[in-house]
Parts: structure tokens; sequence; C-alpha cells
């Protein structure tokens, strides 16, 4: 999910346009300032000690709809009435993270106000990240906490309604006593809605969720948008341009000190008018209650997780204190430590049920990019973007296969960045790994940032990956757990031995009609095939090691590639060693037929059938039983064969013969390869 992310917006070395989730009807320019103003991480817990906050008044400014009370704030003002310590939360984008935007004055103004309460207040904006974000992470950074109050501000940054919608719920469920207040900020050209009397789209979705939940809401923006139609602000600009009007914003999106004043004094109005709305005898027994999800309950799903409690680092990874590391202190707000390395091809696998993942990491000059792979498959990544929501889809077909954690915000500086991939629900084991692939940070900076990469070209020439936190939209599980995925050194394995198939391809395509053959370890040793089919055009694709449900994972580059009209699939044999069942075997079988079947509609598929080893006589019977199974369902079918290699490989005696196998007692001999050689030769056309 870039939000401009300040993420992952280029790939692969093309830079790709980024959209600030708060950007909408914003130009270039604009966007180069916000995205300037990003970095590091605030505190999360705050005072007001040691800084010059001015004291801002709710003002004569009145509009009935500035401020909806709805069920109010009841849970707060109990204890405000009983003196009781009180923690507010905010949180938010930039604007929330910034001090004098709003939350400072809002919080001096509450300690004035309620001066014989006890405050303890939380920090919770992220600049230029929106509320899909927010929903991952506000347990760690606000719920945690037990807050009493919490005000969510998001709209400019996109307003995502679903993780809106997502983050009430978890507070909710945390604890229904807790009270929420949504704030609606703006950006440039959305006055012109409330000028009118209406109230900008964005703002609209965000409404039916407060009154979905009977939350209130405030609009800061109101007081401003009339004030510049009065002629008394500039909504952005200079001093100079201001000319003794208030100014608003520089950059059409952050307030100065002025604009937060009036979106501050907008906070205490409708402090004011909820407190009035909120009678005596409403108390903390008046708990929020959850009514079922207006869009949808997949986001009380989201959480973010220390890398090194869900996942496993191999051995190039450091895990380093930010409060330590002089590059990493200003990001310590939000990550204790972060995992670290510079290695290509290191890597870290974890397991999760559900549908989403994500990193929430640093970008800097030195990062690099990094590859997926999800159950065993390296995977591409396609860009897929709606309003206020930005992710990547998991896919085989479309996108790019490398995910980049630099982008032209990386030029000589340090920021938060994040990115969320969306894949099947189900479960998963996720392996991320350093790419060797470098993308072309020049062209991405950009040729008005040349300066600093030219001076220091060492700093840039580097695949550096600084992960914070685990993004996961569902729950982690040991990886011990999924079964049939393979470990990340069998994988590698197997995507050398498939480049090594697509270069002899590059060089020597492959004839059309061919006769492909695939599967595990027996078929990749086959070195005689050609030689005992002379003048039939076969082509052995096999690959050490893999089951059938890689092979369906692989069959884009082992099948996908070629036209044959004959396809023989030898597999199950390492099923049967994962201990999968004659049922689970048979399933994957017939899930591998349908897809061949719809992609080769022409081509014949013949089955071979597991064949019985000295090392696996212990599971002579599991064999017969998967065997029979695979026969049956082959011969049912159109166009597809069952060839048994099993059964000439025993005596009349029922023993098999040891000059068939290799000292492992697993693998064929040139002997064993006769037998096959004669079996298939019946097939073979």
């Amino acid at each position: 999910m870039i939000q401009i992310r300040q993420l992952g917006a280029v790939i692969a070395g093309m830079v790709l346009m980024t959209v600030l989730p708060c950007a909408y009807g914003q130009s270039r320019a604009d966007l180069d300032k916000i995205a300037a103003s990003q970095g590091g991480a605030s505190p999360l817990v705050y005072t007001t000690a040691d800084k010059e906050i001015p004291l801002i008044q709710p003002g004569s400014y009145y509009n009935e709809k500035e401020c909806t009370v709805r069920k109010g704030l009841p849970a707060f003002y109990s204890k405000i009435r009983k003196g009781q310590e009180i923690t507010v939360a905010f949180i938010g984008g930039s604007i929330t993270q910034g001090d004098y935007c709003y939350r400072l004055q809002t919080t001096r103004y509450m300690e004035n106000t309620f001066s014989d309460t006890r405050f303890k207040w939380i920090n919770a904006g992220v600049s230029g990240t929106g509320t899909d974000l927010g929903a991952f992470r506000i347990r760690e950074q606000v719920l945690q906490y037990k807050p009493d109050l919490v005000f969510i501000e998001f709209a400019v940054n996109g307003g995502y309604p679903d993780g809106m919608e997502g983050m009430i719920r978890k507070i909710i469920k945390e604890n229904p006593h807790t009270d929420i207040c949504l704030i609606y900020t703006i950006y440039t050209n959305q006055t012109a809605a409330y000028q009118k009397g209406d109230v900008p789209q964005v703002i609209k979705r965000l409404e039916d969720i407060a009154a979905h939940y009977q939350l209130p809401s405030i609009h800061l923006g109101m007081e401003a948008a009339a004030l510049e139609k009065d002629g008394k602000l500039l909504w952005k600009g200079t001093k100079a341009a201001a000319a003794g009007k208030i100014l608003f914003s520089n950059d059409g999106v952050h307030p100065g000190a002025d604009g937060g004043n009036l979106y501050a004094s907008a906070i205490a109005r409708g402090l004011e008018k909820i407190r009035k709305g909120n009678s005596a005898s409403q108390s903390l027994s008046q708990a929020h209650t959850l009514p079922e999800p207006l869009i949808g309950s997949e986001w009380d799903e989201a959480e973010m997780y220390i890398p090194s409690r869900i996942a496993s680092f191999d051995k190039s990874w450091k895990e380093v204190d930010t409060s330590e590391n002089p590059f990493f202190k200003k990001f310590s707000g939000w990550f204790d430590t972060v995992m670290t390395s510079s290695k290509e091809g290191a890597s870290f696998s974890f397991g999760f049920e559900g549908d989403m993942l994500g990193l929430f990491d640093i970008g800097g000059p030195e990062v690099g990019q990094v590859e997926v792979l999800v159950d065993g498959k390296f995977v591409q990544l396609k860009e897929v973007s709606t309003k206020g929501f930005h992710l990547y889809e998991a896919n085989d077909r479309i996108g790019n296969y490398t995910l980049n954690r630099f982008n032209s915000w990386c030029n000589n500086r340090y920021r938060g960045q994040y990115d969320v991939i969306k894949l099947e629900k189900g479960v998963h084991q996720v392996t991320i790994r350093i790419s060797s692939e470098k993308a072309d940070k020049k062209k991405i900076l950009g040729n008005k940032q040349q300066e600093d990469i030219t001076a220091h070209p060492e700093k840039y020439d580097q695949s550096a990956i600084y992960l914070g936190r685990i993004l996961l939209r569902g729950k982690p599980v040991p990886c011990e757990r999924i079964k049939g995925v393979p470990k990340l050194a069998q994988q590698l394995k197997w995507d050398q031995k498939m480049r090594r198939y697509e270069k002899a391809d590059s060089i020597n395509p492959p004839e059309k009609d061919l006769i492909l053959f695939v599967g595990s370890s027996t078929m990749e040793n086959w070195k005689s095939l050609a030689d005992d089919f002379p003048g039939k055009p076969v082509l052995n694709r096999g690959v050490s090691g893999t089951k059938t449900i890689d092979l369906i994972n692989y069959k884009d580059r082992l099948i996908s590639p070629y036209h044959p009209k004959q396809i023989f699939v030898y597999e199950g044999d390492n099923d049967i060693g994962y201990q999968w069942t004659p049922a689970e075997i048979l399933a994957q079988i017939k899930r591998l037929f349908l897809i061949l079947r719809k992609e080769k509609p022409e081509a014949e598929i013949i089955f071979i059938s597991i064949k019985p080893s000295v090392r696996r006589l212990k599971d002579k019977e599991r064999i017969e039983q998967a065997n029979a199974l695979i026969k049956e369902f082959a011969e049912q079918q159109t166009n597809a064969a069952y060839a048994d290699v099993y059964h000439p490989m025993f005596t009349a005696k029922g023993e098999l013969y040891p000059e068939h196998y290799r000292e492992d007692g697993l693998h064929l001999t040139a002997e064993g390869y006769a037998v096959w050689k004669e079996v298939i030769s019946r097939y073979i056309k």
C-alpha cells in the first residue's frame, strides 16, 4: 500500500507516479511540499511542558452542522465530573503528528478547561498514511495505553472508509467504554463544498460510519472556509501573499500556527456542544454497542507485529536498537528495534492465516528491492488503487516480481513507509528475500536530485532493508503448521533450475507439438529420455523435490510456455514422503488436471503412477491406494491416461528388483529407467 506511501512506488527501476491519499485534486507541486514535510516518528506519549502553546478559545463562529453530537462522549464527561485521570489519544496522519496543526492547541485548551483533571496524551499521528495503516497500528500505538477518548483524523489522507470502520470496531471491542470522536480536516479546494453549504464527498462517507456507530463528529474546516469566502483568509500561500489575511497553510494541507488555531477552536466548540448534549445522568454504564458492520469486518483483524516475534530470519539479519543508532533514532517512537540486512539473498519467513500482509519499514538512500514468495512460489505484484487505499495484489501473471523500498523521497534522508499485499484468504507461508536486482536510483531521483547520489554513489549502491513491523490482516501461524510448503533453500534451488530451463529455451526455442515430461526428481534424473525415444520431440522439465502442489504453483514456468501434444506427469512420490493422504494427493491431481485441461485443451495428459521404492516400502499401502484413485480418475477423463510403472517394478514374488535402485533406495538406475521406457513407449506418440 503506497500512500505515497512514501513507498515502493518505484518498481524495477521504473518510476510509477504515486498518489498521496490526501491528494485528490492537488497539484504535483503541492504533493512535493507535503512529501517533503514527512519523515520520522514522534514520541507516542507527550506532554505540554516546555512548549509555547497558544491558548485558543472557542470563538464566536457558529454553524449547526459543524458538530454532530449523536451519543456524545458519556464516559469522558463522566470521568471529568468525577475528577478521574483521563488518557486522550489522537490518531491520524501528518496533521495529527505535527505539533501545531491542531493537536497541541487542543491539548492546552482541554488542560485549561478541565483544570482539575490529570491527563495523559498520546500522539499516534504518522505522516502520509491513511486508515489502512491506522487499522494495523492502532492496538500497539493507541489501545495499549487504555485511552478514555480517541480522536480520529484521516479525512485528508484518503478517508478510506473500510479502514476507518476497522479502527472504530477495534476500539469498541477492546473497551466499549472508550469514547470516539471523528474530526474532519480538509485540503485545497474542499473549502468550496462548505461554502456552498455542502460537505466534501470523502467526509460524507466517513459521516455514514459515524452515524452507524452513533459517534460524534466535528468538521474542523468550516470556519476557515467561511473566512476564505469573506476574503479574510488565504488557504495556501506565503505570509507576503496573505497581505494581512489569515494564512492557513503553506502547502494547502498542513495548517500553520494560525490555521491550527482555527482547527483547534472547532474542536473546542465541538467539545462544548457535546458536553451540553451529554446529561449528568450519562455515565460509564452507557457503553458503546457493536452493531453489524456497515461495510465489513475484515479490518477488525488488522494488526502489526514485531518481526522477530513472528518471523524466522536467516543469519544475515541483525536486530538493531533504534534508540542507540543515529540513523534510526528518530524512528524510535514507532519501532524500538529494526531488523536490518544489506546482503542480497537475505531472507525471513513467517506463516499467517488471513488475506493481507505488509511491511512497515524505513526508506533511505541504501534501501533496495525485495522479492516475495507465497506458499513456495515467487509472486508478481499488481498495483491496485482506490481513493484512499493503495495495495498490491499477489498473482502469477501480472506485475513485477520485485517490491522496491527506494523512491524519490529517499534522497539523502530517512522516512517511514509501508506497503500491503493482498492474497487469497487462507493459511500461507511467506518469504521475503532481498533481491539481487537493483533499481536505477538515479533515474528514480530525477534530474533535480542528483547531487548526493553523485557525491556518494557507494551509499546508494546497496540493497539494505530496515524492517520495523510486519503487517497482517489475519493471525500469525507457525510455519511448521503449514502443510506442504517447501523450505526457502528448496525454493531457491527450484528457481535456479527453472532459470536454467528458461535460458536454454531462449537459446534453442522448443518446437511446437512436443512431448513434455514434468515431475519430481525421478523425472529430472531421466537423463536418457531423448535417447530412449529417438525421433520423438521429448522435453524434460522435471524439478527435484517437487510435490503435486508445487507443480501447480510453478506450472507457469514449467508447462505454460510450451505447446505440447502430450504431457507426462510424475508427481506423488514426495507427497507420500510428506505424509499426504491418498485422498489429499488425488485432490491435488484433480486440481492439476483441471488447470491443464483448461490451459492446454488439445494436449493428452498422462499420469504416471507413483513408483515403489526400497526407502518407502513402509508406505506401500498408501502408494497403492493413491495409485488406485489416480488410475480411476484418469480413466474417467477424455484425452487422458494412466501409465502404470508401479507393478512392473516388482518380481513375481512381490519383491522389488534391487538393481533398479541407487544406493539411496529411492532413485532409479539405468535398469530402472529401462522399465519406465518400456511402459511409457506404449503411450508416447
